[in-house]
């Protein structure tokens, strides 16, 4: 009954029909083998066996890259009208590797942190070739779960496990575009490129890294999990049950596996090794190149409100669902081009479909309109930082704290006043960087900023350079004005890209009206790229104020 897919009760009496959520279900297995049309599942998915629940043989399933972290073990996960936490892996599940050796080995760049194989001889992105401990990681993606309705006692447990999945783009494929586009940015389309989604655990706390605990490596404990028998493991810590007093004798059993592995498993005895979990896929992956500066700035604030806010307009431009586009902020690493020693970021956009949809080459193309529709997108009544109409979603929780659109408004307008330009794929990803160094140089946030301010000097306009201001002198700063005028509550500022050390404070116009109706009033100044040709006349009304 079971193999034809017919139910049957406690009683062991048979229904009138067969129920395709059973695992062996004909017309079922026909569809998982693409025989019978009608069914969807996901190509490569992750899966939860629910243990002891009435359609056990029928698991909850979801993307992998998106499994991998909601099924992760000792995860809560709510399904079912009931309350269930991961205890291992699936032994029935076929999206487990089989055997020894299976997965993968990695490294870890200790100069820009990207996660990359062992077998490469150097970083991918930053061209590092320090070498380092290599680290295993499987693609574990069938897990198992039993019932846990234990009274909550820890606050922490009301809410879902965090996010611990990060993305790494491996940077060692084919470019097959590049692009110029507004700000003096430059955009690069690879197709085919490895991307990993590794969960590698929770951080390691103080006590575990001093007291010498079985870990990942310094910044990640990964899991404890037995391959064979998919049990988590525990290490047992002799040392510290000594200094509490006498131990607990053990059974014989427990003393001939202290670890945790089931009965009869092949690894019975054997000390566990953490490992991550990974998900691997070759995608299209589109980046915005940018050349940051290297001091203190507010990288996360930036990129990721930048990011999320440029995927929501490619996503808005196109009627894309949200599992087309993937956004990832790679922080910034230092790079050499030409002798010149710099900071690198990108804002990497990732296409998950299967072979690619094709709309990445569309995007770059037509990158100017969906800073359009970004811009359009953001203009909303009632948000001062972010909201779930705008940029917050369920899968970028871990970065609500970040988003503040407000800051990127400039940006998104120097990006729409650029059409794409295309550019030779034998060049660079960056161009010449030394327009942004000079401008980081003379204390400016950009080369627009710094064409100003020699025209400002030339015109004899004395100004200072970023400039907390506030409505009112007995109020804290509210903005960073790019250029006050010296003796006089005149702020000038240069609508574009831009970056500002110090505190990241808002310039859009709610804020600029703040200032117009401050006690006293400011003169706000606001300038574009095609006022450089007038500087003369706004400095000569300035001085006559």
């Amino acid at each position: 009954a079971r193999i034809l897919g017919i139910p049957t009760d406690r009683r062991g009496r048979h229904g009138a029909e067969a129920d395709d959520r059973s695992a062996g279900y004909p017309l079922r297995r026909f569809a998982e083998f693409g025989i019978l049309p009608g069914y969807e599942f996901p190509s490569e998915p992750a899966t939860l066996r629910l243990l002891g629940d009435q359609h056990e043989d029928a698991p909850i399933t979801t993307s992998r890259r998106f499994g991998i972290g909601q099924y992760q073990p000792e995860a809560q996960v709510y399904a079912r009208n009931k309350r269930w936490r991961v205890v291992g892996l699936d032994p029935a599940s076929p999206w487990n590797p089989q055997g020894e050796g299976q997965g993968i080995q990695y490294r870890v760049c200790s100069n820009c942190g990207l996660r990359y194989s062992a077998d490469e001889p150097r970083c991918p992105r930053c061209r590092k070739d320090e070498p380092g401990q290599p680290y295993p990681a499987a693609e574990y993606a069938g897990f198992a779960a039993v019932r846990h309705e234990a009274p909550i006692l820890d606050e922490e447990d009301r809410y879902p496990t965090r996010n611990l999945v990060r993305v790494y783009p491996q940077w060692n494929t084919d470019v097959v575009g590049r692009w110029t586009v507004g700000n003096g940015w430059s955009l690069r389309l690879s197709r085919e490129e490895p991307v990993w989604w590794l969960n590698e655990g929770r951080p390691p706390t103080p006590n575990d890294l001093d007291g010498g605990a079985t870990i990942l490596h310094p910044e990640a404990k990964g899991y404890l999990i037995c391959p064979s028998c998919g049990r988590m493991l525990t290490v047992p810590d002799d040392q510290g049950a000594r200094g509490r007093g006498r131990r607990q004798a053990r059974s014989s059993s427990r003393q001939r596996d202290p670890y945790g592995h089931s009965s009869g498993c092949p690894h019975s005895g054997m000390p566990p090794t953490p490992t991550a979990i990974v998900a691997t896929g070759k995608v299209e992956v589109l980046r915005l190149l940018v050349v940051v500066p290297s001091r203190d700035w507010d990288c996360q604030t930036w990129g990721l409100s930048l990011g999320y806010s440029l995927r929501m307009g490619m996503l808005r431009h196109f009627a894309l669902s949200d599992n087309d586009i993937d956004f990832e902020l790679e922080e910034p690493w230092e790079t050499t081009i030409e002798g010149l020693r710099f900071q690198q970021a990108s804002l990497t956009f990732i296409d998950p479909n299967l072979g690619g949809s094709g709309y990445l080459t569309r995007i770059a193309e037509q990158f100017d309109r969906v800073a359009a529709t970004t811009l359009k997108h953001l203009d909303h009544k009632g948000c001062q930082t972010a909201c779930y109409r705008c940029l917050k979603t369920y899968y970028n929780q871990r970065h609500h704290e970040y988003l503040d659109w407000p800051s990127i408004v400039g940006d998104l307008g120097g990006l729409d006043a650029t059409k794409p330009e295309q550019r030779p794929l034998e060049t660079g990803d960056i161009d010449d960087p030394r327009p942004w160094l000079e401008a980081y140089q003379a204390g400016v946030g950009s080369p627009l900023e710094l064409r100003f301010l020699r025209l400002f000097e030339r015109h004899g306009l004395k100004v200072e350079k970023q400039v907390e201001v506030a409505p009112c002198n007995d109020e804290p700063p509210i903005s960073v004005a790019d250029f006050v005028v010296s003796g006089k509550r005149v702020a000038i500022y240069i609508d574009g890209a831009a970056f500002h050390v110090g505190r990241n404070l808002r310039r859009d116009r709610f804020i600029r009206d703040r200032l117009r109706d401050g006690r006293p009033p400011w003169r706000v100044v606001e300038l574009r790229a095609r006022d450089l040709g007038r500087v003369k006349q706004i400095a000569d009304e300035i001085t006559r104020l």
